[in-house]
């Protein structure tokens, strides 16, 4: 690559990170704020300027790391208008989904789903399609490598893990009749199965939000933490070490979560306030 291709490159990649974090900004600022503190804000902001050291610096190879990884955010979104955006803001034309067809086609020839990235890569696809309204016959083909990998991975219709440590584990968390329908429901997770998992839920009064209580060790760690669950966006709002089952948390009202803790317990994470976008839930502790 000569000076002059390199610097062009360098502008390309400039441009389209910059415009990508604006898009993101617009949409997910304000997600989710912790007693004043906007995560995402904060986090895209940090990516521009760390973007635009990148560029003064000529790493391309940084640039090229950056707008993959964004890539794969906006893989997952359900506006469909990215493309358009960029175009209309940069004036380049770019297909963020090229380099995801080619490594789906090559799952598709072997008729099989062999890694957590394989299984990532199908549902960011499958995602596009229903977005689009595009696929046809190979959406088809997607759903079933889904289907053929999660009756390899389940021990059966109750379990709750498969025995495959370092790829992951899945768990089947319903298997019901629908309409003369079989609907299998199923959520994979990274890294090894958990020595120790429990969760509950608790839905708010006009059933728009969740708050879970999660209790989790493995062999070294344990974690006992409270997230709420927006429509959009869900975050941590309470986090001690151990499986404490003594940890409650409940719904006073649509606008408030109670949590119930001991005063002898060290919070990693605790929060008086957590708003999504004109969301607002306050936080109140009884110590017990």
């Amino acid at each position: 690559m000569t000076a002059e291709q390199k610097q062009s490159e360098l502008f390309r990649h400039r441009a389209i990170i910059l415009a990508t974090l604006d898009y993101l900004l617009d949409r997910l600022g304000g997600s989710i704020v912790y007693d004043q503190f906007d995560v995402m804000t904060e986090y895209y902001q940090q990516q521009k300027i760390q973007t635009e050291k990148y560029y003064k610096l000529r790493r391309l190879d940084r640039l090229q790391q950056r707008l993959a990884s964004l890539t794969k955010q906006t893989q997952n979104r359900d506006d469909i208008t990215f493309v358009g955006y960029i175009k209309e803001k940069t004036g380049y034309d770019v297909d963020f989904f090229e380099d995801l067809r080619k490594h789906v086609d090559t799952i598709v020839a072997k008729n099989e789903i062999r890694s957590q990235k394989e299984l990532n890569d199908i549902g960011r696809m499958l995602h596009y399609y229903k977005q689009t309204s595009a696929g046809g016959e190979i959406v088809v083909k997607l759903k079933k490598l889904l289907l053929d990998y999660a009756k390899r991975n389940a021990e059966s219709p109750s379990s709750a893990y498969s025995r495959k440590r370092n790829a992951g584990y899945s768990e089947v968390i319903s298997d019901i009749e629908k309409d003369g329908t079989k609907e299998l429901t199923l959520r994979f997770s990274k890294g090894p199965k958990p020595k120790y998992f429990k969760e509950h839920e608790a839905i708010s009064p006009d059933g728009k939000r969740r708050i879970r209580i999660t209790l989790w060790s493995d062999s070294k760690h344990a974690l006992t933490n409270v997230v709420i669950v927006f429509p959009t966006v869900s975050g941590p709002i309470y986090g001690i070490h151990g499986i404490c089952h003594d940890v409650k948390a409940s719904w006073k009202d649509n606008s408030t979560i109670v949590i119930e803790t001991k005063s002898e317990y060290k919070p990693m994470v605790q929060n008086r306030m957590v708003r999504s976008f004109e969301d607002s839930i306050a936080i109140e502790y009884i110590e017990n």
